[in-house]
């Protein structure tokens, strides 16, 4: 089990990592998701519930990012088929539930989608083999110099399922807008 697990949110973002695209990952995951605290409470958000609240666009932009710590993952640290998965649906449910006004908007600030993942994907960011280390001790991950493999069937699937939210978020949009002036 991965020893972040039963970790909160809060201390993901100081897991020292020496592999510099964890390190990103793991500021991209904090920013998105947790950089922002209200004061007096222990309730975090990021630029993930502040774009949000663009209309149309703000969750599709969000989403992007995410899709593209999925695709970094399945890259870069190739994670197992069942994670990328999780990690895929991570993206999807934030990026529909989130395109609600309001209540999407709050379901952003509580679910965490980047953090959620970054959960899901630490256990890859170390090598196997470093049980003889002292506990919390980052063990850098080797970078090969061979090509990596671009997964396009992930990236179309992704972009497809990101395209369908934003047609029906449009036609919704467009369904809302011509009601209004009707009734008016």
């Amino acid at each position: 089990m991965s020893k972040l697990a039963n970790k909160p949110a809060s201390e993901l973002s100081r897991e020292p990592y020496l592999d510099p695209v964890a390190q990103l990952l793991g500021r991209l995951a904090w920013l998105m998701d947790r950089a922002v605290g209200i004061p007096g409470t222990r309730v975090r958000f990021g630029l993930d519930a502040l774009l949000g609240l663009l209309p149309l666009g703000g969750d599709v932009m969000t989403g992007l990012v995410q899709a593209g710590l999925v695709l970094v993952a399945l890259g870069r640290y190739r994670v197992p088929p069942a994670v990328a998965a999780r990690m895929v649906g991570n993206v999807l449910l934030d990026t529909a539930v989130g395109a609600i006004p309001l209540l999407g908007d709050l379901f952003d600030v509580a679910f965490k989608a980047n953090t959620r993942n970054l959960r899901l994907l630490e256990p890859y960011l170390h090598r196997h083999g470093a049980e003889g280390l002292p506990p919390g001790t980052a063990v850098p991950i080797p970078i090969g110099l061979a090509p990596i493999r671009i997964p396009w069937g992930w990236i179309i699937a992704v972009a497809v399922v990101l395209l369908g939210v934003l047609l029906l978020l449009l036609i919704g949009f467009i369904t809302v807008v011509r009601w209004l002036f009707r009734a008016g």
